[in-house]
């Protein structure tokens, strides 16, 4: 198995104050330790039906100098434990680089459901799992690039629905941020930014688990 990439994807969590640090202008991500949160499944888009193991978020990472939980939205790009990258945020009625308006909205919509299912501290089988690969199957849809999860169909099929359907705007997602690093090749992270902490991820740093990672995570193309 090649090296993994830490896709961390769409992020989940949020302090009062992170609106107001997310202001016009270049800021930093860093992102700590790897939790442990592993996702196995056999891929249904493959013939063989390949297993396919993946950290999936929210993972602890810093957003300047504040602590949150986070998911990639890159399945294809890569990230570093303890890596710092600087680049700016936005919204999701922003024109964010390389992202559509139903690509931004769509994963708003997965990543405040997971947000309210638990964040961190929801089931990795039933929830963190589908909805990370939910997310990044809608963010890439280009075959083959995110292997196909059964259980992730209903969350994207629930998304889409409510797009298409005009039940869900970016009106509806205020709170959410989008982090894109000034490197290109790095994965962009999303944020759930509501008026508190998400619980598990407070557990996460209560339990120690914020010592720096070390390695690179790198997921191939399958």
């Amino acid at each position: 198995m090649k090296q993994r990439a830490i896709r961390v994807r769409l992020a989940v969590l949020a302090l009062a104050g992170f609106a107001s640090s997310l202001h016009a202008g270049t800021i930093t991500f860093k992102l700590l330790s790897d939790p442990g949160q592993n996702y196995t499944f056999s891929r249904t888009d493959s013939p063989s039906g390949a297993s396919v193991s993946d950290p999936v978020g929210p993972y602890p990472g810093m957003l300047s100098t504040d602590p949150y939980g986070f998911f990639c939205i890159d399945y294809v790009k890569t990230a570093t434990w303890s890596g710092a990258y600087s680049g700016n945020a936005y919204g999701v009625a922003d024109a964010v680089p390389n992202k559509t308006t139903a690509q931004l909205i769509e994963a708003a919509f997965l990543a405040d459901k997971l947000y309210w299912l638990g964040g961190s501290g929801a089931s990795t089988a039933l929830y963190q799992g589908p909805i990370s690969f939910a997310v990044w199957q809608i963010m890439d849809p280009t075959p083959g690039d995110v292997p196909v999860n059964s259980a992730a169909q209903p969350f994207i099929l629930e998304a889409q629905n409510a797009y298409l359907s005009g039940a869900i705007s970016a009106a509806n997602f205020p709170n959410i941020k989008i982090f894109v690093p000034d490197n290109p090749s790095i994965q962009d992270f999303m944020t759930v930014t509501a008026g508190a902490p998400e619980p598990g991820t407070i557990a996460l740093f209560a339990g120690g688990l914020l010592l720096i990672g070390l390695g690179r995570l790198r997921r191939s193309r399958r």
